[in-house]
C-alpha cells in the first residue's frame, strides 16, 4: 500500500511541475521574427514587412549580397500618384514571392555582375524586390534603399535597425538578367524599422496603378 501511495504522490507532483513549467513558458515573451520597414518622403511613402527568420543565399558573392526568398508577406509602395501593394499567396512558389535583398556594393561585386556599372557608388543597400509573377507584369520591381558604406558592418543579414535617412531608388522595369531598367524615381526618405507582433494576412491583393 505504501508503494502505491508513493507512486500516486510522484505522479501528482510530476503533473503539477509540468503544469507550472508550461505556464512559465507560455508567459515568456516571444521572439519577434517580423519587422516593419517604413519610409516617408516628399513624394513617396510606404512600408514592407519582412521575416528575419528566413535564411538568405545568393548565387554570386554571398559575402556581399544575400537574397531572402519569400521573406516579405506584405508590402505597400506609394510614389507620387501611383501605388503598388501585395500579400503572399499560397498559389505561388517562394521564388515568385516578394523578398528582401541585402547588398554591400563593392568593386568585387560590380566585377561579378554585368548589370552593375563600374561607376556605381560603394554603399550598403536594403532592397525590396517584387518578382514579375507577384506583380502580374512582365517586369519585376526593385525598390532600393541606399545607406553609406559600412552601415551594415560588412554583414548581409537583414538589418534590425537602420539610419533615419536613405536614398530611395525605384526600378519598376527590372528585367534581370538582361538589364535593371531605368530608374523611375529617386528621393531622400526617412526610414525606420519596428517589430511587428501580428502576422500579416496570407493572401494577395491585386496591384493598383
Amino acid at each position: 500500500m505504501m508503494k502505491i501511495w508513493q507512486k500516486i504522490t510522484f505522479v501528482l507532483t510530476l503533473s503539477v511541475a509540468i503544469f507550472l513549467t508550461q505556464g512559465i513558458i507560455s508567459n515568456l515573451p516571444a521572439h519577434a521574427a517580423l519587422h516593419k520597414f517604413s519610409f516617408n518622403g516628399d513624394k513617396t511613402n510606404g512600408y514592407f514587412i519582412f521575416d528575419d527568420s528566413i535564411k538568405g543565399g545568393a548565387p554570386i558573392r554571398p559575402d556581399m549580397l544575400s537574397e531572402y526568398y519569400a521573406s516579405v508577406p506584405e508590402y505597400n509602395v506609394n510614389i507620387e500618384d501611383e501605388s503598388e501593394h501585395g500579400f503572399q499567396s499560397s498559389e505561388r512558389t517562394k521564388h515568385d514571392e516578394a523578398r528582401t535583398i541585402v547588398s554591400l556594393l563593392r568593386p568585387e561585386l560590380v566585377k561579378a555582375s554585368p548589370n552593375l556599372s563600374p561607376d556605381s557608388p560603394q554603399d550598403d543597400e536594403f532592397i525590396l524586390f517584387v518578382p514579375k509573377v507577384a506583380r502580374k507584369s512582365k517586369y519585376a520591381l526593385s525598390v532600393r534603399f541606399r545607406y553609406p558604406q559600412n552601415t551594415f558592418k560588412n554583414s548581409v543579414a537583414q538589418p534590425k535597425n537602420v539610419p533615419n535617412q536613405a536614398l530611395i531608388s525605384v526600378h519598376p522595369y527590372w528585367n534581370f538578367p538582361i538589364n535593371m531598367g531605368p530608374v523611375k524615381f529617386e528621393e531622400t526618405v526617412q526610414t525606420v524599422i519596428e517589430d511587428v507582433s501580428q502576422t500579416p494576412r496570407n493572401n494577395f491583393l491585386a496591384l493598383e496603378d
